[in-house]
């Protein structure tokens, strides 16, 4: 099996290399990517080598047809001056060059289309690497997406709103309790307002009659007619029981 054919079998395993199999895809990945480049650096030397016995060949066969030219050019020049003895010695050295040549001839063309068919191989080569390359990223970019993912619904999934229901519950019956309550203080508030108001009232309707029933009396002869110190006084007695009476308002009502 020549050179090529060895370095062909060679390429062609390699894509269809089995991998070890690992847990984590990055391992994977990147081992992979690690032999590709370590396959790659191999397949150029080899092609190196091919083309290098391709440019060995075409060295020699151009020695031996610079060397064909030149007893050629010999065997003229001896038929020219009537050597024909030696224009046919060196005529026995020109068809052993000449069959040099012929075999170097096919050896460099076959050399040659083992070359050519070298690098197209390897430019294959290496458009399938870079496309592995490709692969590869999209690979890990799916692989880390599909960690973040699954992260999250696990990061979900452990998440209870009951204890948060009933913590919301409770804080929502803490409030009503407490604004029924301001409320209530409230109204309970305008019913003590209305009684003092009330009270306040009859005092005075109190006050009144009794000051109506003096002066009745006082027309009837059954008491003096003090009016005038009546009436200052009952003024007086009903101003200072209104004020009494604001001021313990004012206390209960607290300051403001």
């Amino acid at each position: 099996m020549g050179l090529f054919s060895r370095l062909w079998t060679t390429i062609k395993g390699w894509f269809g290399m089995g991998v070890s199999a690992i847990e984590d895809p990055n391992a994977i990945l990147e081992a992979a990517q690690n032999e590709l480049r370590e396959k790659q650096r191999e397949v150029r030397k080899q092609a190196v080598q091919v083309i290098q016995q391709k440019n060995q060949v075409e060295i020699m066969l151009r020695a031996e047809k610079e060397k064909l030219e030149t007893l050629e050019a010999q065997v003229r020049q001896a038929l020219q001056m009537g050597r024909d003895d030696l224009a046919e010695q060196v005529m026995k050295q020109m068809l052993t060059v000449e069959g040099t040549v012929k075999s170097l001839q096919q050896q460099y063309d076959q050399a040659l289309e083992a070359a050519e068919m070298v690098k197209r191989q390897v430019k294959a080569f290496e458009a399938q690497v870079q496309a592995k390359y490709r692969e590869k990223l999209q690979l890990q970019t799916q692989w880390k997406q599909a960690q973040i993912t699954e992260k999250l619904n696990e990061a979900l999934s452990g998440i209870s709103f009951d204890t948060t229901d009933e913590a919301w519950e409770r804080a929502k019956e803490k409030i009503q309790e407490k604004q029924a309550r301001a409320e209530a203080l409230t109204e309970m508030g305008k019913v003590n307002l209305n009684t003092e108001f009330q009270e306040l009232q009859a005092d005075i309707n109190t006050l009144a009659a009794k000051d109506r029933l003096a002066q009745m009396k006082a027309k009837m002869g059954l008491v003096p007619l003090t009016g005038e110190v009546n009436l200052e006084t009952s003024g007086s007695l009903e101003d200072e029981q209104v004020k009494e009476r604001l001021g313990k308002i004012k206390q209960e009502m607290g300051p403001q």
